[in-house]
């Protein structure tokens, strides 16, 4: 079978299994290489949940840690850091984050790019510029692919969006693909809980435990466009 490659871009340790740990699991399984960009390493975030305790210097190490370990567990390779600090990303040098995006484009040639949506799903400034960043960073990438790359959009259901009270519209309030993540659901909600230092990580996981939601993950697919209304069941079905 051909090489085929997935490359997410996210802005802090916990997006990426929050949003997509079953579709990594389920493509690392069918041995597809997957890839994940992590910006910075969510210095201001929680310190600690369930009797964890951390000091803001300890915040750094112990995220990029859980992490770590979480990729490890769903098949994923180590994640490649940009090393920008949380909450900087709005008024990082633009053309400099874009560079460093499109570096590892290159490097990795993926078939398949996912990052959040113009919202970045909360609204949060950091999601936003990594979206920004990674847009721009795909269509130079495009230009120079030797086969036709596609950029995802994570999208959101909307129960999880009145869940949440989220501010959500177009692209990722439309989902062109949707993965049912059933088989490796379980691990996923591991993954949330072994991101001890968080705990918004502990909240959506016991939501996970307690409802009827979060078996599916929902993308729409930017590049190239997609007729409306029609849903795919993965990126290669």
């Amino acid at each position: 079978m051909a090489r085929r490659c997935i490359l997410a871009a996210y802005s802090h340790p916990d997006d990426e299994t929050t949003v997509t740990a079953g579709t990594f699991m389920r493509y690392a399984q069918e041995g597809v290489e997957v890839y994940v960009i992590t910006a910075t390493r969510g210095e201001w975030g929680a310190l600690g949940s369930g009797g964890m305790v951390l000091t803001r210097e300890e915040l750094p190490a112990v995220r990029e840690a859980e992490l770590r370990a979480n990729l490890k567990t769903y098949g994923v390779n180590p994640p490649l850091m940009l090393d920008y600090i949380d909450g900087t990303l709005k008024d990082a040098d633009i053309d400099e984050h874009v560079g460093l995006i499109l570096a590892e484009m290159k490097r990795v040639k993926p078939d398949v790019v996912i990052t959040w949506g113009p919202t970045g799903i909360s609204h949060h400034d950091d999601h936003i510029a990594t979206s920004q960043a990674t847009d721009a960073a795909f269509k130079q990438y495009l230009a120079i692919a030797e086969k036709g790359p596609r950029l995802f959009y994570v999208a959101v259901p909307k129960n999880f969006v009145e869940e949440f009270d989220l501010d959500v519209d177009g692209p990722e309030a439309n989902a062109t693909v949707e993965i049912d993540i059933t088989a490796n659901k379980a691990t996923k909600i591991q993954g949330l809980r072994n991101y001890k230092s968080q705990e918004d990580a502990q909240e959506v996981a016991a939501m996970m435990e307690t409802e009827q939601w979060g078996a599916i993950e929902m993308f729409h697919q930017v590049y190239p466009p997609v007729t409306k209304g029609v849903v795919s069941t993965g990126f290669w079905d």
